[in-house]
């Protein structure tokens, strides 16, 4: 189980650090924060921008340490590493769409945004959302139809 400890880090970076920790999550797999304050505005960010991604559950509630474990839900396709390489990712996109449970969303990481799939999995009955990362990568977040 991966633990992220962010008191280190100077606090304009801990949102983008969870963010790319918690994109490099299976689904089921837990990752355990611990914080100098309870991070409740993180978890407001999540539920907000990442809407049933996610499982939070609070732990130590300070004063001096504050944790959190956070279980993805979501299925993760990081195509960027594919398609660094020169490779396709679509195999490796619809085995994820594949292997979805019931209401599990599927999140695919690009380099740019994949109309090409987001067409695919529309004609699928899928909805889609997609938004830009720091840096000009994607996050594309399809939802089956219900």
């Amino acid at each position: 189980m991966p633990v992220l400890d962010l008191r280190p880090l100077p606090p304009p970076e801990r949102h983008r650090r969870v963010h790319e920790e918690l994109d490099a999550l299976d689904p089921g797999e837990t990752l355990d924060l611990i914080n100098d304050h309870r991070p409740a505005p993180l978890r407001y960010e999540l539920q907000a921008t990442r809407p049933g991604q996610y499982e939070w559950e609070d732990g130590d509630d300070g004063p001096e340490r504050w944790t959190a474990s956070i279980t993805c839900r979501a299925r993760i396709v990081d195509a960027r590493p594919i398609l660094a390489e020169g490779g396709e990712p679509f195999d490796s996109i619809m085995a994820g769409v594949a292997a979805l449970e019931e209401g599990q969303p599927l999140v695919v990481l690009v380099p740019f945004e994949p109309v090409p799939l987001e067409g695919v999995l529309s004609a699928q009955g899928f909805t889609w959302e997609a938004e830009t990362l720091d840096g000009g990568d994607w996050r594309v977040v399809f939802r089956q139809a219900s």
